[in-house]
């Protein structure tokens, strides 16, 4: 089951209770979604976007008719195109940039280190063979492509070791599944690795999800699209699991309040309680930013 992470405060940060129009940027699960859906008023409205259509067609059949509902399915990077016939503007989005516990452990495209599956780490249902996947990063970049793209996106300090075993692996037959790659992890890292908090493969596995997907490059155009959504004193939301998202967020939400457009609502991410941690081991490295929209400088219809 996918649990939202950070709740309660993402309700009470995007003033739910006080808004009409509300977008759930990454609708995944439908945790955070039906959150805000209980909080609507009766002529609110909420739209969730997922670029996954197995998980919007998992979402039309978990929620029931209601004229409050719509889902869109795209990548959020195109905000502004996906949502160019919709009327009016919103009062609030949300961006929760962590995979869902769905995909994790049931989409079968090798999200998880902890299943033998295809390596794809694509977030499209049925990719077309021209695609990028984690597969062809693994077995068709060259030396130093791979090994910057396993040191910078996945912050491994072992990227070096790493990717010469990589190398010489693929040497041999081509890397097809998560097993495959996870064994050479395992034993091109240092033996003690295991008994830090992460699993050998985390950060990797990170970098090529990361890649595949153009995570850092769509959120930065998905944050620039959703901003010209917001109307005055609209609030934007964002939740990040790792330090590359977050400084994108950070540094999208520093600019704006410097040119007076916007006032940042926590002056620290807020991180989950150790409560919830707990309960959620997942929510461990979750970051909640959240910022609000004081002046609109194009007063032109964005649709």
């Amino acid at each position: 089951m996918h649990i939202p992470v950070l709740l309660k405060e993402v309700i009470k940060l995007l003033d739910v209770e006080n808004g009409k129009v509300f977008v759930d940027a990454t609708a995944d699960g439908g945790g955070h979604f039906q959150a805000i859906l209980e909080k609507l008023p009766k002529n609110g409205k909420i739209i969730g976007l997922d670029q996954d259509e197995e998980m919007i067609g998992r979402l039309k059949k978990k929620f029931s008719e209601d004229a409050r509902l719509e889902f869109v399915s795209g990548n959020f990077r195109n905000l502004g195109e996906l949502f160019k016939n919709y009327q009016g503007r919103v009062d609030g989005i949300l961006y929760d940039l962590g995979l869902s516990s769905w995909q994790l452990e049931f989409s079968g495209r090798g999200f998880s280190f902890l299943r033998d599956e295809p390596l794809l780490m694509t977030y499209q249902a049925e990719p077309e063979p021209a695609d990028l996947t984690a597969e062809k990063i693994i077995n068709d970049w060259n030396k130093t492509e791979l090994e910057n793209l396993i040191k910078e996106y996945g912050e491994e300090r072992f990227a070096g070791r790493i990717t010469k075993a990589i190398i010489e692996a693929r040497k041999k037959k081509r890397i097809r599944k998560t097993g495959e790659l996870v064994e050479i992890i395992k034993f091109a890292v240092p033996g003690n690795y295991e008994k830090g908090r992460l699993h050998s493969a985390t950060r990797v596995f990170q970098a090529l999800r990361v890649a595949v997907n153009d995570e850092l490059g769509a959120l930065s155009e998905g944050l620039a699209g959703g901003w010209k959504l917001l109307k005055d004193d609209g609030r934007m939301a964002v939740i990040s699991f790792h330090s590359l998202e977050d400084r994108v967020v950070k540094n999208f939400f520093r600019n704006k309040k410097q040119k007076g457009e916007a006032e940042i609502l926590a002056k620290k991410p807020i991180r989950p309680s150790p409560e919830e941690i707990r309960a959620n081991f997942r929510s461990r490295s979750a970051k909640l930013r959240a910022i609000k929209k004081i002046e609109d400088h194009n007063n032109d219809a964005f649709y």
